[in-house]
């Protein structure tokens, strides 16, 4: 094992280990009433684990994109109420774009015209907003720390998804071309890691509920229907988790992969938890049993950042567009010419 992998390592198990003692049942289901674990919170914070991937001269701490997806993941399992993956992806769009990363939560919001209320922005009540766009004059970025107004909303899963208006003294810079398409993917990217988690979670839950379990002497677990629908679960999980693989942008012409990832993430994401919740029984759905916490984000997040029919029927405009001399190229993930539909905005 190399030392980048060793680093790695340590990453995972640092975040794991601070996730489960912050992210106990009682305390994710009580988060719901508040909006958020503040605790939770700084103490991920103070560990540097709230902006990996982000250069540290701009604010960040370091690290690669494979880094900081496995933090998602790792988040998703443990059905973290915190806005981490958020502040991971403003981060990203931040640094990208070249500006200073602000201190405390983030969150980032995609839409078309300035003057437009923000909807649905996770964690809008707490985090600073980053907000980025395409109208007449090209493509812009803000950056809110006080919205003039949020009305608030919650998800399934009782996180916050509020309606958020910038109001007109907020500041607006230009940004580069396909800084608003950079931000939707890493919006997808980002979601997709958390359900890979959270589908993970539900998989290791039930099999620790059957394997325990008894019925007639003997394991649920050894009940050949059992297996059946454990082994279904399984693969689906493995759908989930090979689809969202971290890696550099895709290069130019290659098939939007984060795209595909979230349409298989959202596509699994229901069969998974209704598995859970069959083999469970009543217990799963108890108010602080962790398959519901879990299951609650699976149902909430596949339909979050773009649900699996809009992913698919994006995928098939961007095949139309390919042609047939570029089609190959995108399923193979040979580079062609032209095209640009992976690579990031440049660096302004």
């Amino acid at each position: 094992m190399s030392a980048a992998d060793d680093e790695r390592e340590l990453l995972r198990d640092t975040v794991e280990r601070l996730l489960a003692e912050h992210c106990v049942p009682e305390r994710v289901a009580a988060a719901a009433k508040t909006g958020w674990d503040a605790t939770a919170w700084r103490a991920l914070e103070r560990t540097g684990l709230t902006l990996v991937g982000s250069p540290e001269e701009l604010g960040g701490s370091g690290g690669d994109l494979a880094s900081a997806a496995d933090i998602a993941v790792a988040a998703g399992a443990a059905a973290a109420p915190v806005p981490l993956t958020e502040t991971l992806a403003a981060g990203m769009l931040l640094a990208q774009a070249g500006l200073p990363i602000p201190p405390g939560p983030l969150t980032l919001a995609v839409t078309a015209h300035r003057q437009q209320t923000l909807c649905r922005v996770p964690y809008g009540r707490l985090a600073t907003t980053v907000a980025v766009g395409v109208d007449e004059g090209g493509e812009w970025l803000a950056i809110a720390a006080h919205p003039v107004q949020v009305r608030l909303g919650r998800n399934m899963a009782g996180e916050p998804r509020d309606d958020v208006s910038l109001g007109a003294d907020t500041e607006v810079r230009r940004a580069g071309a396909g800084t608003a398409d950079y931000a939707q993917r890493l919006r997808r990217l980002f979601r997709s890691l958390l359900i890979a988690g959270a589908a993970q979670r539900a998989l290791e839950l039930s099999l620790a509920y059957v394997t325990e379990r008894e019925q007639f002497g003997r394991p649920l677990a050894e009940l050949p229907t059992i297996q059946q629908e454990l082994a279904r679960m399984a693969g689906e999980v493995a759908l989930i988790t090979q689809a969202a693989v971290a890696d550099d942008p895709p290069a130019e012409g290659t098939i939007p992969a984060v795209l595909a990832a979230k349409a298989q993430a959202s596509q699994s994401a229901g069969i998974v938890a209704a598995i859970a919740h069959q083999l469970h029984g009543a217990i799963g759905t108890t108010e602080e049993h962790h398959l519901r916490l879990t299951t609650t984000r699976l149902w909430s997040w596949r339909d979050e950042d773009s649900p699996a029919g809009e992913c698919l029927a994006e995928l098939g405009r961007a095949a139309i567009r390919a042609g047939s001399g570029g089609l190959w190229p995108w399923l193979s993930g040979s580079p062609a010419a032209g095209g640009g539909q992976g690579s990031p905005p440049p660096r302004r």
